[in-house]
């Protein structure tokens, strides 16, 4: 019973016949005895209607043997009251935190309930202190590990610069491949015709476009070596697209193509070729920032060399959804629909004249095939002259006839000559000029192409070594990890005091103390505890706190910051007050399997002071003040009851009972504000006329 609840039924009591207050006061002894024999809780009101039914019987109609109760004006405080235990309101949990599903065992714990003093944190008190025999030999083990995963690292990092190299010398003959044989058109058509030729065919335009996406997919490798995770993550947002006016951002193989192109133009780019590389830049593609955007290549082995691997947790494994569209196939080559249909249409002949051809071999090889034609031309008219002079002088008989068969076969060698110059002349022109014209443009277009294959398998070795590297990298990354994780578990086994207070074995919280698993062992010398599992708990003595749990008929009246009077069951003397600090918001499912009907919420009640006799765990009551009434008529709750769905009390009239509706308002445990229907001084029965024990039930 409350100390309210006995207040009430003293002030009662007194109100009894001083012939019958002896069997009163017996009858309520006797249901006391009970109550606490049998664990049953019931109000005051209730108390007081069986002290009444022991003492005068459940049947009578008699208005002189009922209790009555006069109705008072006056301040009335609204309560909630329940029980509850004590606890600290901060503590710390020590847990084991050494991995495995084995467990592992304490070889010297603290002695429980040992107060831990500030001068036990300054100096390091050693707590727990658990075995760690097999993480020193797993210590020894992974040390291993990572002498080898180093120097397969090492050997990695050297294989990926030698294959850097490498791949410069291949890329740089084949760039000396492709010049030489542009040098070796221009030498047969002259520089200008071969400029013209190459600007109607878009070498330059395509090369470009080609090489730039070559050269963006080698410096899009993987992640340089010495990048963390955010700067990882940083580097695959979204950023700007290639900048084909920038040459300071273009790779120096393309930088200096595009310089030598200006130089040739008087400075600026052709107008053909900086719309088409506009066209390119904004028609984006797989950039650093698009799907699978990767950056590493030269710039990420220096920094790699340099810098040394970095070891970074793991990314969160994420598993992305698969992107069902087609892949992007298309590659730009040189000689693919549209060039050849700008080859096909591409005539030599129309070059060979003497006032389109600019200095080369074509041309001079032209000037002296025309040189020997006008020389044999020559020569035919000479001895087409000599003959008519032979002729005449045979006919005069200076000349013997075999002297003028001479001659006419000179004139037929002079005719034969001229015919074949011309011929050779014609077939020069016809023939020969287009096909060595077609076979150095052939030549330089090899060379092109096989400066792109040489890119691309650049790129191929590139990031087949570069692969290597970072799964080397990561996995010496790795097993470092892993030593300073077992480093860290083995400092772990020793636990030492952080803050004072009282130690406690296990966890603080009753109802996993309550739940715990029968095969879980005590915590003790010898025992074995699991990844997680709570060894000492060391609340804050100065800082207390009643953990109680508010039914749901009543939550809604209790909120933070309300104050509350708490009594402790082991010192009923002393009166405690604090204040309401948490009220959860949804209910507590503890007890949900044994009583599934009842919904209570846990409250924590913080109280006032330091007091250094409370233990965890001690029996408490609070009695939480909700409501503060001024000026207002009350009676017990009990004297209120209900006719059909009325609420209505026994008012005494003259001795007989006069039932009278009324309004109710806020009610507490003992008392409830009557709004209506009721006046200062009436007197109300305390229970119902003609009411048996069965009909108020216990």
């Amino acid at each position: 019973m409350s100390p309210t609840d006995q207040k009430v039924v003293d002030k009662i009591l007194d109100k009894v016949p001083a012939p019958l207050k002896d069997i009163a006061a017996n009858a309520r002894d006797k249901f006391l005895a009970a109550k606490k024999s049998t664990q049953y809780a019931m109000s005051g009101g209730g108390l007081l209607a069986l002290v009444l039914l022991f003492t005068f019987g459940g049947g009578s109609s008699d208005i002189e043997t009922s209790i009555t109760f006069e109705a008072r004006r006056g301040d009335l405080e609204i309560t909630v009251l329940e029980g509850g235990s004590l606890e600290a309101l901060q503590s710390q949990e020590i847990r084991s935190r050494i991995k495995g599903r084995e467990g592992v065992k304490i070889l010297n714990i603290v002695e429980e309930g040992y107060q831990v003093t500030s001068e036990d944190v300054d100096q390091g008190l050693i707590l727990v202190e658990l075995d760690k025999a097999a993480l020193i030999d797993q210590q020894l083990n992974q040390e291993i590990a990572v002498e080898t995963a180093e120097a397969t690292y090492i050997e990695r990092r050297a294989q990926y610069e030698i294959q850097l190299n490498e791949n410069m010398t291949a890329l740089n003959d084949a760039r000396q491949e492709m010049r030489f044989a542009r040098l070796e058109f221009e030498k047969f058509l002259g520089g200008n015709l071969v400029t013209g030729i190459i600007a109607q065919l878009e070498i330059e335009e395509r090369l470009a476009k080609a090489e730039a996406e070559d050269l963006e997919r080698m410096t899009n490798g993987l992640p340089s070596r010495s990048q963390s995770i955010e700067e990882i993550a940083e580097e695959r947002a979204p950023r700007p697209s290639f900048d084909p006016t920038d040459l300071d951002s273009m790779p120096a193989p393309m930088r200096e193509r595009i310089e030598q192109m200006m130089a040739d133009n008087g400075g600026e780019l052709p107008a053909e070729m900086l719309e088409r590389m506009q066209q390119f830049s904004q028609g984006g593609g797989r950039g650093p920032g698009g799907p699978g955007g990767r950056r590493g290549g030269f710039g990420g082995a220096s920094q790699a060399v340099e810098d040394g691997p970095v070891i970074a947790e793991a990314p969160e494994l994420r598993l992305e959804p698969i992107d069902d569209s087609p892949l992007n196939t298309e590659v730009t080559l040189l000689m693919d629909a549209s060039y050849m249909a700008i080859r096909d249409d591409l005539d030599f002949t129309q070059y060979a004249d003497m006032e389109i051809l600019e200095d080369g071999e074509a041309k001079q090889e032209l000037r002296r095939l025309q040189d020997e034609l006008q020389v044999s031309q020559e020569e035919n008219l000479l001895a087409q002259d000599r003959i008519e002079g032979q002729r005449r002088l045979e006919a005069r008989g200076f000349i013997t006839p075999t002297e003028l068969e001479a001659e006419e076969l000179n004139l037929s060698k002079a005719r034969n000559k001229e015919a074949e110059k011309e011929t050779a002349l014609k077939l020069y022109i016809q023939y020969s000029f287009p096909k060595d014209a077609e076979q150095k443009l052939s030549d330089y277009e090899n060379a092109i192409m096989a400066y792109q294959r040489q890119l691309k398998e650049n790129i191929a070795e590139q990031a087949q070594e570069e692969a290597r590297f970072s799964s080397a990298e990561r996995k010496y990354n790795l097993e470092r990890v892993k030593l300073a994780d077992v480093e860290e578990q083995i400092d772990l086994a020793t636990i030492v005091a952080e803050r004072p207070g009282l130690v406690v074995y296990g966890s603080s919280d009753q109802n996993q103390m309550r739940y715990r698993s029968s095969s879980q062992e005590a915590i003790q010398e010898g025992a074995t505890v699991r990844e997680r599992q709570a060894i000492l708990t060391i609340p804050d003595m100065r800082e207390m706190a009643v953990k109680t749990n508010i039914h749901e008929s009543a939550v809604q009246r209790v909120a933070v910051g309300q104050r509350v009077r708490v009594s402790i069951d082991a010192f009923p003397d002393v009166s405690l007050t604090g204040i309401v600090n948490k009220v959860a918001v949804v209910a507590d499912s503890a007890n949900a399997f044994m009583n599934p009907d009842l919904k209570v919420y846990p409250t924590t009640i913080k109280i006032d002071g330091v007091h250094d006799w409370l233990r965890p765990g001690m029996s408490s009551e609070v009695e939480i003040l909700v409501d503060q009434l001024q000026d207002v008529v009350y009676v017990p709750v009990q004297a209120v009851t209900y006719w059909d769905d009325q609420r209505v009390v026994y008012v005494d009239n003259g001795g007989r009972p006069e039932r009278r509706e009324i309004e109710t308002g806020t009610f507490s445990e003992s008392f409830i504000e009557i709004t209506s229907g009721l006046r200062e001084g009436e007197e109300v029965l305390l229970l119902p006329p003609q009411q048996s024990l069965t009909e108020i039930g216990a």
